[in-house]
C-alpha cells in the first residue's frame, strides 16, 4: 500500500512573525506525520512582502518550498500558483496565522482515509483565547442570501428553518456534517478535486473565493465535509491590515460575482438586498455611535448604488 502524501500550502504576506510560528507548529506536525508514515511537504507562496518573510524562511526553514511572487497575487491566485506545482495525494490550505496542533496532519489524513465520501475537509476552529470560531456553512442561493443579509439566520428560533451561510450557532459545529462550504484558513481536499475544478476563481482575490469554489466542487459531484474531531487555532485577519471597513466590503463584493457567476438572474434582486440591508445597518449603528461599523455600510451602500 502507498503512503498517504500531503501537500501543505500557506501564503505569506507581510506576516513574518506569525508565518515564523506557523511554520514551527508544521514543522512539529511535520515530524508526527513521518511517524506514521505519511510524507509531506510545505509550499510556501511569498506574496512580494516588504518585512523580511522572505530571508527568514530561507533562513530557518530550509526545508520549506519557497515561490516568491513579484507582487501580491491575492489568495486565490496564490493558493492556484502553489497547488499547481504540489506534489501530495492531499492539498492542505493553510493561512499563515493558523496554527496546528502536533497531530493535525495525522487526523486530517486519517479522516480521509476513512471516509471515503469525503473530498474537502474543514475542522473545528478556535480564536487564540480558545473560543469558538465559526468555519463554514451552506452555500448562498437565492433564498438564504436574503435570510442572511436581513440577519433571520442569526435569530435562534430560525436555526433549523433556514440554510445558514454564515452560521454563527455552535451547535452547527458540533458533530460530523457535509456542509455547501469550508474556509480557506483551514481546507484540505483530494489531488483529483482539484485536477477536475482547477481551483479558486482569481476574479476572486480575497473573501468569498472558497464558496465560489465550493460551488463548484459541489457541482463537480464531490462532497465537502466539517469535523470537530480535531482543532486549528486561527488568530484571522492578520495579513489584511485593513480597517475594518475592508471585509464587509469585499465580502459583498464577492457576494455579487458570485451570484453573476451562479445565478445571474437574482442578481438585480441582490444588489437591492444589499443596499436596503446596508441602509438599515448603517441608520442601526449611526444611532448606537458606532462610527466605525457605520462608515462600513455607508461604503457598500455607495459602491451598490
Amino acid at each position: 500500500m502507498n503512503k498517504p502524501s500531503v501537500s501543505v500550502i500557506v501564503l505569506s504576506f507581510n506576516t513574518k512573525d506569525i508565518t515564523d510560528k506557523c511554520l514551527s507548529e508544521l514543522s512539529l506536525a511535520k515530524k508526527e506525520a513521518e511517524k506514521e508514515k505519511i510524507e509531506s511537504e510545505v509550499i510556501v507562496i511569498e506574496n512580494a512582502s516588504a518585512d523580511g518573510s522572505a530571508e527568514m524562511i530561507r533562513d530557518k526553514y530550509p526545508w520549506v518550498k519557497l515561490i516568491i511572487s513579484k507582487e501580491n497575487t491575492g489568495f486565490a491566485k496564490g493558493n492556484n500558483m502553489a497547488m499547481e506545482k504540489a506534489a501530495g495525494d492531499y492539498f492542505l490550505l493553510l493561512n499563515s496565522d493558523a496554527l496546528v496542533r502536533k497531530d493535525t496532519l495525522v487526523k486530517a489524513v486519517n479522516y480521509f482515509e476513512k471516509h471515503p465520501d469525503c473530498d474537502v475537509l474543514g475542522c473545528r476552529l478556535t480564536y487564540p483565547d480558545g473560543s469558538f470560531q465559526p468555519s463554514g456553512g451552506e452555500l448562498p442561493g437565492p433564498g438564504n442570501v436574503a435570510t442572511w443579509l436581513m440577519g433571520v439566520e442569526l435569530i435562534p428560533i430560525t436555526y433549523n428553518l433556514v440554510s445558514p451561510i454564515h452560521p454563527k450557532n455552535i451547535r452547527y459545529f458540533a458533530k460530523d456534517r457535509e456542509v455547501g462550504w469550508v474556509t480557506g484558513a483551514f481546507m484540505m481536499l483530494r489531488r483529483e478535486v482539484y485536477e477536475k475544478t482547477r481551483g479558486f476563481d482569481e476574479n476572486f482575490f480575497m473573501y468569498t473565493e472558497e464558496v465560489e469554489w465550493s460551488k463548484r466542487i459541489k457541482t463537480a459531484g464531490f462532497k465537502i465535509f466539517y469535523t470537530p474531531s480535531f482543532s486549528v487555532t486561527h488568530i484571522g485577519k492578520a495579513s489584511s491590515k485593513f480597517a475594518e471597513t475592508t471585509p464587509l466590503v469585499r465580502e459583498m463584493t464577492g457576494m455579487k460575482l458570485f451570484f453573476k457567476k451562479h445565478h445571474p438572474d437574482y442578481l438585480g434582486c441582490l444588489s437591492l438586498l444589499i443596499w436596503v440591508s446596508s441602509l438599515l445597518r448603517l441608520l442601526a449603528f449611526g444611532l448606537l455611535g458606532k462610527k466605525d461599523k457605520a462608515l462600513a455600510y455607508w461604503k457598500i451602500i455607495t459602491r451598490h448604488e
